[in-house]
Parts: structure tokens; C-alpha cells; sequence
């Protein structure tokens, strides 16, 4: 088959991305649910999505910065191919709020105008509640910051001892004994991303927090995404 008879039989279609929150109950489903949930969305509003050949059709849906369970945004993102030259993005935007559930709120829809590849940060709220903190946290943050932070991170090849300092932009902690509230900025380029949690844990070490939870979520320490953004710290579209 020659190369114009295979653009011939490709349909046409038309890349979407949008742009949601994922809160409260919805935090705690992995990813694979996650992505289950949003076909059952895409199925239910009466888009018309491109499904991929072959043995077993599925939406071709790809998301920005998968998260950890327990781990709330206020920003996600996702891509998805509709049929047709051309979509209405308004129209999918409004279809899929009625058949989201509580937990997902639809912010926009809109044509893509950078790929995933091109992010390079995060903003994160971290909030951390435990016992055992010592007398002046804040200070012990900005001491942590003001060095390396040594800590075992997991890599393709294992886990290995690693400066993670170098991918935290920005931190600003506040709070005391009781509670512990971070603002952060973290590397989310691919070769260089770094896990909030590793944050946590450095924090945990610095201040001497001992942690009930061994994951986030509950009153113990939450994490929230605020935020994705380009290399120019423009927000990501």
C-alpha cells in the first residue's frame, strides 16, 4: 500500500486536552482507574473519540504527570483524539462536567498547544501533621534548604542515594509543631522529575516528624498539585 492510499484510510480527527481537578474520594483510585473513569466520562458525554486499531479498540488517552494514590490536584491534564477535521471544545467541556463524577471538576477544553514533553515543573501544598517535631521546624527547613538533601531515590536501576536539592526550585514553609505547611516548585521534566514525597521526607528528617501514615491522605500529611508550568514558568497548556 502506498504512502497516499494509507493517508487515505487514516480518518480524520482533532487532538483535545483537558484540563480537570482531582479531589477528595477520587485521590485514592490508581491511575489505571483513573483512566477508566475518564473513557466511562468520554463513553457517557457522546463525544465521538478516536478508538486505536487492532484486537482490542480502546480511547487513546494520555495524561500529564500521572499521580500517586493519595495525592490531590487541582490541575490535571489529559489528551484525547476526536473524530473530525475540527472540535467543539466548548460543547466537550460541558458534556463532560454533566457526566463527571463530585470528585472530577472539567476546568476547560481546548486545542493543545505544547506537547507533554515540554513540561518542566510542578507546584505542590504540602500539609504535615505528626508527632515528635522539634522546637522550630521553619528553621530546620531553611537550614535542610540551605545544603544537599541526601536521600535514597528509586531510578529504572534501583534505588541509589541522591541530592535531591538541585530539583526543588522553590520551598517556603510555614506553620509550627502542630502543623507544617510547605509551598513548593518541583522539577517535572522526565529525565529530572522528583516525587513529592521525597519532599516529605526530608522534611520529616529535618524537623524530626514521625509520621502515622506511610502514605499521603487523611489528617496526617496531604499533598496537593496546584500547579504544571512550562520552562518559562508560564502555566502549561
Amino acid at each position: 500500500m502506498s504512502e497516499n492510499e494509507r493517508a487515505v484510510t487514516q480518518p480524520a480527527t482533532a487532538p483535545v486536552r483537558v484540563a480537570f481537578t482531582k479531589t477528595g474520594a477520587l485521590s485514592f483510585i490508581s491511575h489505571l482507574d483513573l483512566m477508566r473513569t475518564v473513557t466511562r466520562m468520554l463513553i457517557r458525554a457522546d463525544i465521538g473519540i478516536y478508538y486505536t486499531e487492532g484486537f482490542n479498540p480502546h480511547p487513546k488517552l494520555v495524561f500529564a504527570l500521572p499521580l500517586s494514590v493519595g495525592v490531590e490536584s487541582t490541575y490535571e491534564l489529559f489528551d484525547v483524539k476526536v473524530m473530525g477535521e475540527s472540535a467543539d471544545y466548548a460543547l466537550i467541556a460541558e458534556r463532560l462536567r454533566r457526566e463527571s463524577p463530585d470528585d472530577i471538576k472539567i476546568i476547560d477544553a481546548y486545542a493543545p498547544e505544547r506537547k507533554f514533553r515540554d513540561i518542566a515543573y510542578s507546584d505542590y501544598d504540602i500539609v504535615i501533621r505528626g508527632t515528635g517535631c522539634c522546637d522550630d521546624p521553619v528553621g530546620a527547613v531553611e537550614k535542610m534548604m540551605a545544603g544537599p538533601i541526601v536521600e535514597m531515590k528509586r531510578t529504572k536501576s534501583g534505588e541509589t542515594e541522591c541530592d535531591i536539592r538541585p530539583f526543588i526550585k522553590s520551598l517556603v514553609c510555614e506553620g509550627g509543631r502542630d502543623e507544617l505547611r510547605i509551598k513548593t516548585r518541583l522539577d517535572a521534566a522526565s529525565e529530572s522529575y522528583l516525587n513529592p514525597e521525597y519532599v516529605v521526607k526530608a522534611v520529616t528528617n529535618a524537623t524530626g516528624i514521625t509520621l502515622d501514615n506511610i502514605a499521603p491522605g487523611g489528617d496526617v500529611y496531604g499533598i496537593t498539585r496546584t500547579g504544571i508550568f512550562d520552562i518559562d514558568g508560564n502555566v502549561f497548556r
